[in-house]
């Protein structure tokens, strides 16, 4: 599934360059969208390598060593780098008690506590430093769901299909209710709440449901696609669907194009810095905007440089900082 993650993660990198930017690139997916198939990849792939393993330390470091390295050096390498682009000295920036805060709050995964850098992009309708920081917490706690889950139904002697569509079913309830609190109120507080760890399970927990019953999954993929193909063209603005179907729809078309045919998986084989395009991305983008490379040199050929910036550093940190932490076939 080595192509979709890429698509992905292209989908995530143009949407965050047309609002950072103010540009227009047309592209058919959003980078919500993008994210929550990203979710469902995650939950097909960690749920299935829980099984095997059936050792919560073994997962948990395993998870660890996939996702931590790559993450701490984006967040530390910005942090340091940024120095040069803030408005304060360098040496009032490294005293700032601001930058400690950033660097603890978004190790521990609170980006929300300290989005930004001392004099960084201050003056900017978006002053975050990585704004897609805040789907790793997300991404911890779903991991974390899965040992959990897996003991509750066995305790509760629930089969698979009823505990996942349980899981689906409170995830669903979960975003209706906090979509309804911000649309009552106007407070963007429930809007954020909605897209947390609860309204993220009904995606995860697709993948989850397609890996168990991938069999069943393969045997009918022409008609699972042709139907979601109906309800994504006919359906898109009820909001029944929006609520109920949507979320296996996203998940399970993704999931579809990443085991039909050769060219989902084309890139399989090869090293994958899909996540780490994600990571980076975001502030490669806001420190384009600060150069102005928009409006000197021109939206198209800004993309394709950060873009290639993207990739250049994704491949630097996956051979000079993840591949000293873990080895290919430990990971899924």
């Amino acid at each position: 599934m080595g192509m979709v993650r890429y698509f992905l993660a292209l989908s995530v990198v143009i949407s965050h360059f047309n609002i950072l930017t103010g540009a227009d690139i047309p592209w058919f997916c959003g980078s919500y969208t993008g994210v929550c198939g990203f979710f469902a990849v995650s939950g097909f792939l960690v749920y299935g390598g829980y099984l095997r393993r059936r050792n919560i330390k073994q997962y948990i470091q395993s998870r660890a060593r996939r996702i931590l390295p790559a993450y701490l050096f984006t967040i530390v390498f910005f942090a340091i780098a940024f120095c040069f682009v803030s408005t304060l000295p360098v040496t009032e920036y490294f005293k700032s008690s601001q930058l400690y805060k950033y660097l603890i709050a978004n190790i521990c995964f609170a980006n929300f506590v300290e989005p930004t850098l001392p004099g960084v992009f201050d003056n900017y309708a978006i002053p975050a430093v990585n704004g897609s920081l805040w789907t790793m917490k997300v991404e911890w706690f779903l991991y974390l769901s899965v040992p959990i889950s897996v003991w509750i139904a066995s305790r509760l002697k629930m089969r698979p299909l009823s505990s996942f569509l349980w899981i689906y079913i409170l995830s669903v309830f979960y975003k209706i209710g906090f979509d309804y609190a911000y649309s009552a109120t106007g407070k963007e507080i429930f809007q954020i709440l909605s897209r947390q760890f609860f309204g993220q399970l009904m995606f995860f927990y697709s993948g989850v449901l397609i890996y168990h019953y991938f069999s069943t999954f393969m045997k009918y993929k022409w008609y699972i696609i042709i139907f979601n193909a109906l309800c994504l063209i006919f359906l898109r603005e009820n909001t029944v669907y929006y609520y109920v179907l949507e979320p296996f729809v996203i998940s399970s078309t993704v999931l579809w194009f990443s085991m039909v045919g050769k060219w989902g998986t084309w890139e399989g084989r090869k090293d994958n810095v899909s996540y780490n395009i994600y990571l980076v991305h975001f502030p490669i983008i806001q420190l384009a905007v600060f150069m102005g490379l928009p409006e000197t040199i021109g939206v198209p050929l800004c993309f394709a440089i950060t873009l290639a910036a993207c990739f250049a550093l994704s491949f630097i940190m996956l051979y000079t900082v993840e591949r000293h932490f873990w080895r290919r076939k430990q990971l899924g």
